[in-house]
């Protein structure tokens, strides 16, 4: 039952990412560290982030972090291709086994 609702409240805070307002560009969010709660500053550090990259920060990946969440969020513009850099191709993805 623990893990449905870990399942759960990763799912709901992956769809509010995903509905948050991000004109030109859309969000991949990585989960690493998960909190007890629903983070409740994430809409701000968002809304803090496309302000930084709108007044020409050329960053696009942050991590956020709130009580036992760790996020990394990356940013990529709608209207151009993928910088290499961040091309799923060059991602490895490992599963850390549960302890």
């Amino acid at each position: 039952m623990e893990q449905m609702e870990a399942s759960d409240k990763l799912e709901q805070l992956l769809e509010l990412i995903g509905r948050l307002s991000t004109p030109g560009f859309f969000i991949t969010a990585e989960v690493s560290g998960e909190g007890n709660q629903m983070p409740q500053k994430i809409v701000d550090f968002v809304d803090e982030k496309m302000a930084l990259i709108h007044a020409g920060s050329q960053v696009r990946k942050f991590v956020f972090r709130e009580e036992g969440w760790r996020i990394v969020c990356t940013f990529f513009p709608t209207d151009q291709v993928v910088d290499e850099r961040y091309a799923l191709k060059n991602k490895v993805f490992r599963e850390e086994r549960c302890k």
